[in-house]
């Protein structure tokens, strides 16, 4: 499940994007595309995972690309267990813990499995 909020208020941006959800799909195809080698495998080696709209970051994408009040400014990014988190370490006014553990974060298509960054 992809979540968002703002970085400063907590508000949620949009609804939260669950796995099986297939809006996604034509950004999917978009991305593989624009990869050099056209193929939905393409980062595979880094991330571990294809291209594909199960994953958090083609979600993530496709929220910073259709709605509006989602954008690379303003907003956190996180499954459930990150935003429960940033949400009980925060003060009023201030952010909280933005974090995540390493198995939520591999299947994101967002961590190079070789540094774990």
């Amino acid at each position: 499940t992809t979540l968002v909020w703002d970085r400063i208020t907590g508000r949620p941006l949009y609804n939260a994007i669950v796995w099986l959800d297939n809006r996604t799909n034509d950004t999917v195809k978009k991305l593989i595309s624009e990869t050099p080698s056209k193929t939905a495998t393409h980062f595979q080696s880094t991330v571990g995972l294809p291209i594909s709209p199960y994953f958090s970051a083609v979600k993530l994408r496709w929220l910073l690309d259709n709605v509006p009040e989602v954008s690379e400014e303003n907003v956190l990014f996180g499954t459930v267990d990150t935003w429960l988190i940033w949400n009980l370490t925060r003060n009023e006014g201030e952010g909280g813990v933005h974090v995540t553990d390493v198995t939520n974060a591999s299947r994101t298509m967002l961590m190079n499995l070789a540094t774990l960054q």
